[in-house]
């Protein structure tokens, strides 16, 4: 799947909001799409330009590396490889991403 990768979020910590400490895990990728108009009975919603969206990725620091040295390049287009979240098999995550083939 091609995107215009935007940038990633990968972290890990201990939350004691609820009293007993809960460790989380945050790692997801952000990218933008075409955006769309919005048309159905009485709603037009007209759109233009290009719209953020978020896909979680593995938490991985290797692969977060490989994504923060494109993201910091430039604003690129990248290939995402997709997987089946161990956690929730009706989802996919990221796995991996690699420049485009020129």
């Amino acid at each position: 799947m091609k995107v215009i990768l935007l940038g990633a979020m990968l972290g890990n910590g201990v939350s004691t909001k609820s009293g007993s400490p809960k460790p989380y895990q945050l790692n997801s990728l952000e990218y933008l799409v075409p955006s769309q108009d919005f048309i159905q009975g009485d709603h037009n919603i007209q759109k233009c330009g290009f719209t953020v969206k978020s896909v979680q990725m593995a938490h991985d620091q290797t692969l977060y590396n490989k994504i923060a040295s494109l993201s910091n390049e430039s604003i690129t287009e990248v290939e995402l490889t997709l997987s089946p979240d161990p956690e929730n098999m009706a989802r996919n995550i990221v796995t991996d991403v690699q420049a485009p083939k020129s």
